[in-house]
């Protein structure tokens, strides 16, 4: 159950946040690592600023001061932090296409499983993801052209190909995630 709007969901759709009877505060812990008792939100902005004006209250059952935008910005951090963590790891796997050259060489072997698009990146930028969709791939726009560059090294990369299946679905998922927690209200 969600402990902003009160809705049952399926597990992989809420985001847990960690607590203990010593701790002031609540933590996002989208790998269920952490100890403690659990709290799970919608990842949403309408969620968590319910959550966060009574319902983690209402949950653990005393008082827990959060402010909301603080909270929001924490959980898009996270997420953020997890892309670039996944990237990293498929990175070093051998599980990127980095360019888009690479990426539509990757697409035309059918390698790719999802694409991670710079918000900033012109050019082909519709075109790769069009294709990603027209071949079932996820994709996600995230970050700028600079910060996917200096993630592996280069000055700046408009387009990474995903070719692993766990991961992509990973990444496009909070990526997407972030993205909805960075727009505008």
């Amino acid at each position: 159950t969600c402990a902003g709007c009160r809705q049952q969901a399926e597990p992989r759709t809420l985001l847990r946040f960690a607590t203990s009877s010593m701790a002031p505060f609540v933590a996002p812990d989208p790998q269920h690592k952490l100890g403690g008792r659990g709290v799970s939100v919608h990842p949403t902005k309408r969620c968590l600023r319910d959550a966060a004006k009574t319902g983690f209250a209402r949950s653990l059952k005393r008082p827990i001061p959060v402010d909301a935008d603080a909270l929001i910005e924490m959980v898009r951090q996270t997420y953020k932090r997890r892309v670039e963590g996944l990237l990293l790891s498929a990175w070093r796997g051998r599980a990127l296409a980095l360019g888009t050259e690479a990426v539509r060489e990757a697409m035309f072997r059918d390698k790719v499983r999802g694409i991670v698009v710079a918000s900033d990146a012109a050019g082909r930028r519709e075109e790769l993801l069009s294709a990603a969709e027209r071949l079932g791939s996820g994709a996600v726009l995230f970050s700028t052209k600079e910060a996917l560059g200096r993630l592996f090294g280069r000055n700046e990369l408009g387009v990474v190909g995903i070719l692993e299946d766990r991961i992509a679905m990973e990444v496009v998922e909070s990526g997407q995630r972030v993205s909805a927690l960075s727009e505008a209200e």
